[in-house]
Order: structure tokens, then C-alpha cells, then sequence
């Protein structure tokens, strides 16, 4: 009995070492050490020593002494294995943030020097987005393509840390992840020099900088993508910054310290938010665009067709709450389509169909195009939400209808808008969002290269046939005609995002263009643009047919 009990205990130790040591991040520290202390309890019942009651009191004291101290070596054993190999990357890139916006983080990281090769990073065709100038102690970060500022992030170990690609890659363009991991192990451990690896993007800096140029002035963002991949073209927001004046390493000196402290102060006093990456980040009110979803919702469940008619007399009270119709062509008709409903954009057809559905199914939905999950993407990105955390859409009837119609209390970021566009253009199939095609090393080897994967299957292909009716209904005769491009079959929705505070609406367009081979997505927003038809969609239909035009 006692030896069976061994087994179990010695068995369920091992199991829990095991686990925890591949379990990798996904553990904390503190699980970690208290699935530690779980374990010392059961290699003591398993290593305690039996049979001792014949041997001198001096003689079981120091074998049951021997024995907890065995433990115990074995614990720090297995702790030092887990700090020292299994997380010596997160050891050693390990970085806190005081109040002030200082990055506490390893000194010896925070120490590099010039001498460090780190990797560039190039658009699709080759064009230099960040490269390592100069030479010895005199090597510096360049980022010559302003359009990629905010996508390529910034590199300033001493005192804030990384963003964008440049903290996603930073194993990589340092040379600590990659290609071999014994030999980059290795020389991690003993602290040689690493050549870094380059990044392949799939951006494509002009039509990023087409998207750039089109926003101007304005705050706002743009995706483009490629719906049947999930490669991403264009991922491009205003206000941005200079990177270039936020480099520091180790032979940084104290001036330019200075230089980088007053810059970094001007940027996080500034009330337009530049170091936001919008285009994944930027938490929005979708308007119209949310439309896309509800009306997925309606064809995929078996509800309706685009030809199902609805009724639309001007006017709707849910419980109190009064939803006016402004978007009707045609006062002296009552009767809508599906499909005309969607491409004039009419609300209350739309808060109807919420109702219809109900706030089950259209969270179902909701939850099937990815909202409150982080979308798959190499620079990380803020999930979109259905209605605000302390709130259910099952609760309120009003919410329901308000949320059918893109207004309510939903947020949602430039991307997760594209990718709804994309499950429709795609079949039906939504494809992980990614930005950089391939790793190569110093030689021009790639180390690593992307293969596409489906991120989510939200509706049938069947459905998202329909909805391609509903999207080109719209860009044909609808409030999106203007997106029309010779020669391609296009698909729109605009969205007018009323916000709170009195300001301007936010403008939204998300469309997609396809010549049979190719298809592009794209979701363009300006914050408090008004009409999306005016301000968003000229963009989203130049960065369309911009992407077929190379």
C-alpha cells in the first residue's frame, strides 16, 4: 500500500514538473511557485524513508534530515532549470515601467552598445522600413520611411523600452531566436556577439504611404489586406511619431538622453494620442459597418435571404427608446429588402432584425468574428467589444437595437472591421492576420517563412455568397457607389459613427475589390469625419485599387 502510494505521489510530481516547465508563459510566476511547493510535499511523501524504527534516534533523525534536504535541492534544481533555461529569455528581456514612464529592466540589456548587429527589416519589394547604420561604436538605428513609424515601432532600451515590430521581433532581429537555438543559446549564455536576423515584411510601403497621405492631417487609420492570406498590405494611422528621435543604447550619451525624454514628454502630453497604433489599438463606435455582422447573422442562422422583405415606416420605439430613419431614398415606400435595406443602410430594418434575431444569437455571431479575442496578429492588437463590460446585451431590449445598427455600446478597431470584411469576400473563412513574410539571416537564408492560417470560420460559404449580394448591392446602387472600380467587382459599406460629446461623426468605409484571383480587403476610419461616404471611402477605394495596380 505504502509503495503504491509512492508511485502515485513520485508520478504526480514528475507530471507537475513537466507541465509547468512547458507550459511557459502561460504560467505565472506565482502558479508556478505554488505548483513548486505542491511538489516538494509529494517528493517528501514519496522519498520519505521507511522502515527506520529500529534505527537510533541520531541515525532517523539524520536520514529523514537528508531526506528534506534532498527535497529541496531538487526543488532549486528544477527552479534554476526554469529561470535559467526554459525562461532565459523572459529573464533576461524582463522590463517594468515605473509611474514616471522610466523601463526598469536587465542592466546588462540596458548596457548593450553600438557594437550590436541588430536586424533591418524591409517592406515586400526590398525597400529599407529600419536598418542599422554606421560602424564599431558608432552604429546607430535608422528608420528612413516615415509612413512605417508607427508599425515599426521605436527601439530605446534605456528608457522606454520597444513597440511595434521591433519589440514582437526582438529575439529575432537580435539574433536570439530564429535559426539554431542551441548555438543562439549558447551564445546568449557566454554573451557574444549575434548577428540579427532581417524581417520580410508583406507591407508595401507606397501603398502605405498612399494611405498615410490620404488621411493628412486628420487622426484616423487604414488596413489593407489580402483576404484570401491574411497578408497585410497596408496597416497605416495619423498622428505617428519619429522613432529616429526616441533610439537609445548602451553608448547613448547624456544629452541625447535629455533630446529623448523632452521628445518622449511632447508625445505623451499630447491629446491625439500619436503613440497609439490605431489600426489595431483604436477602440471605435462602427456605425453602419456593424451592419456587416448583423445582417451575417440574420442570413447565416436561417432568418433571412436578401430578398426577405422588411417593413421601415420612418420610425421605431423600443421600450421607451424612439430610433429615427434617416437614411431612406424614398419616404413613400414602407417595404425593403434585405438587400436594399443593407446598401441604403436603413436603421430601423436593421433594429428590427436585431429584435428578430434576438441578443443570443447576435452575440453567437458576435463572438464567432472574433470580438473579445485579441486578433492573431505579429504586433498584438486590443479585442473588440460587444457591449461594455459591466453590461449584457440579454438585459436590455434597447441595447439590442441600437447594437444591430452599429450604434450602442460597441468598440472595435480598424482591423477587426477588415477582418469581418475579409470572412465575407473570403467565403466565408476569416485568415490570421500577419506582417512579416519571412526571417533571413546574414546570408539571405530564410530561417523562417510564413505559411497562412485560417484564423475563423464565422459563417458558411453559402452565407457569405449572400452577403457578397449585400456588399456589391451597396457599392452598385447604395450609399458605397462611389467605391466602384473599372474592371473589378467591388463590395462596400460606409458607417457614420455618431459620438458622444457633441463632436463630428467618425467616417468608416470597409470594402473589398477581387479580379477572380486576387482579393483585397480594406477598412478605412477618420476620427470625427463626418459622412464615411465622403471622407473614409475615397481612401479605402485608392488603396483598392491601388493594390491591384502592382
Amino acid at each position: 500500500m505504502r509503495s503504491a502510494l509512492r508511485i502515485v505521489c513520485m508520478t504526480a510530481a514528475l507530471a507537475a514538473i513537466v507541465y509547468g516547465l512547458t507550459a511557459g508563459s502561460e504560467w505565472s510566476d506565482r502558479r508556478w511557485l505554488e505548483a513548486l511547493a505542491a511538489t516538494g510535499v509529494l517528493l517528501t511523501i514519496a522519498w520519505w524513508p521507511g522502515g527506520t524504527r529500529y534505527f537510533s534516534v541520531f541515525n532517523r533523525s539524520t536520514l529523514r534530515l537528508a531526506t528534506i534536504l534532498l527535497v529541496a535541492f531538487a526543488l532549486i534544481s528544477v527552479q534554476l532549470v526554469r529561470v535559467q533555461i526554459v525562461q532565459s529569455s523572459r529573464t533576461l528581456d524582463r522590463q517594468e515601467i515605473t509611474p514616471d514612464g522610466q523601463v526598469v529592466q536587465n542592466p546588462r540589456e540596458r548596457l548593450i552598445g553600438n557594437t550590436e548587429n541588430r536586424g533591418a527589416i524591409y517592406d515586400r519589394n526590398g525597400v529599407v522600413l529600419v536598418e542599422q547604420l554606421g560602424a564599431g561604436e558608432e552604429t546607430y538605428r535608422s528608420y528612413p520611411a516615415p509612413a512605417a513609424h508607427g508599425l515599426v515601432g521605436y527601439y530605446s532600451p534605456l528608457l522606454y523600452g520597444s513597440t511595434g515590430l521591433e519589440a514582437a521581433y526582438d529575439d529575432e532581429l537580435a539574433g536570439r531566436e530564429g535559426e539554431n537555438p542551441v548555438l543562439e543559446w549558447l551564445d546568449g549564455v557566454l554573451y557574444q556577439d549575434q548577428p540579427g536576423y532581417d524581417l520580410n515584411l508583406t507591407v508595401d510601403i507606397g501603398l502605405q504611404q498612399l494611405a498615410v497621405d490620404m488621411l493628412g492631417d486628420r487622426r484616423g487609420a487604414a488596413v489593407l489586406l489580402d483576404a484570401e492570406t491574411g497578408a497585410v498590405v497596408a496597416l497605416a494611422g495619423t498622428p505617428t511619431y519619429d522613432p529616429n528621435r526616441l533610439y537609445t543604447d548602451g553608448d547613448t550619451t547624456e544629452q541625447r538622453l535629455t533630446e529623448v525624454s523632452a521628445y518622449w514628454q511632447q508625445l505623451v502630453e499630447r491629446s491625439d494620442a500619436p503613440l497609439v497604433l490605431r489600426a489595431v489599438d483604436g477602440l471605435y463606435v462602427p456605425g453602419s459597418t456593424f451592419k456587416m455582422l448583423t445582417a451575417s447573422a440574420v442570413v447565416d442562422s436561417g432568418t433571412s435571404t436578401p430578398e426577405t422583405f422588411y417593413r421601415d415606416e420612418g420610425i421605431l420605439e423600443v421600450d421607451g427608446r424612439v430610433i429615427i430613419e434617416q437614411n431612406r431614398p424614398d419616404e413613400s415606400r414602407v417595404d425593403w429588402t434585405l438587400e436594399e435595406s443593407f446598401a441604403y443602410s436603413l436603421n430601423v430594418v436593421f433594429a428590427r432584425i436585431g429584435l428578430e434575431i434576438g441578443a443570443d444569437v447576435l452575440q453567437e455571431y458576435a463572438n464567432r468574428f472574433g470580438f473579445g479575442e485579441e486578433p492573431p496578429i505579429d504586433v498584438g492588437a486590443t479585442a473588440s467589444q460587444l457591449t461594455a463590460p459591466e453590461s449584457r446585451l440579454v438585459d436590455s431590449r434597447t441595447l439590442v437595437a441600437d447594437t444591430a445598427f452599429g450604434q450602442g455600446e460597441l468598440l472595435v478597431t480598424p482591423l477587426q472591421m477588415a477582418l469581418i470584411g475579409a470572412a465575407i469576400a473570403n467565403g466565408g473563412e476569416i485568415m490570421e492576420p500577419y506582417l512579416v513574410d519571412s526571417i533571413v539571416n546574414g546570408d539571405g537564408e530564410v530561417v523562417e517563412q510564413h505559411m497562412p492560417e485560417r484564423w475563423r470560420d464565422p459563417m458558411s460559404a453559402e452565407s457569405a455568397e449572400a452577403m457578397q449580394q449585400l456588399m456589391v448591392a451597396s457599392a452598385s446602387y447604395g450609399y458605397a457607389a462611389g467605391a466602384q472600380i473599372e474592371g473589378l467587382t467591388v463590395g462596400g459599406k460606409t458607417g457614420t459613427a455618431e459620438v458622444g460629446g457633441g463632436g463630428e461623426p467618425h467616417a468608416w468605409f470597409v470594402g473589398y475589390a477581387t479580379d477572380g484571383e486576387r482579393t483585397y480587403v480594406t477598412a478605412v476610419i477618420v476620427e470625427n469625419g463626418g459622412a464615411g461616404s465622403v471622407a473614409a471611402l475615397p481612401i479605402g477605394r485608392e488603396l483598392l485599387a491601388g493594390a491591384f495596380a502592382k
